[in-house]
């Protein structure tokens, strides 16, 4: 069985994929990966703030609980997946990634990830 820092690592190297974070839900991170230049304490503060608006926004149209969320920018494109109630995990990648290949890599490794938490 691998350790929580391996999957991750593995994930960043999907290719694309410039980050991996698994964060609680109160904005700490758990464990990272992530190329130079990312700042993974950042992504965990900011993503935590944004999960909690999605949230809201479900409560309030009534569609349920937040089960994945995927945000383009300019410059890249951020991926939150739900591991429970009290973790996520928080994907960056660039523009140019195929986003069917990320959303399929996540989907197969959120098991190993969940069992470790």
């Amino acid at each position: 069985m691998s350790d929580l820092k391996t999957v991750l690592t593995n994930v960043v190297h999907i290719d694309g994929i410039q980050s991996a974070v698994v964060v609680s839900k109160d904005g700490f991170i758990i464990e990272g990966n992530s190329h130079e230049g990312i700042d993974a304490e950042a992504i965990g503060a900011v993503v935590s703030t944004s999960l909690g608006n999605s949230e809201s926004i479900g409560r309030e149209l009534g569609l349920g609980a937040v089960t994945q969320s995927l945000v383009e920018y300019e410059s890249g494109i951020m991926m939150i997946t739900m591991l429970g109630s009290e973790a996520f995990l928080a994907v960056i990648s660039d523009m140019n990634t195929n986003l069917g290949n990320v959303r399929y890599q996540v989907r197969k490794i959120i098991p190993e990830i969940k069992d470790l938490l």
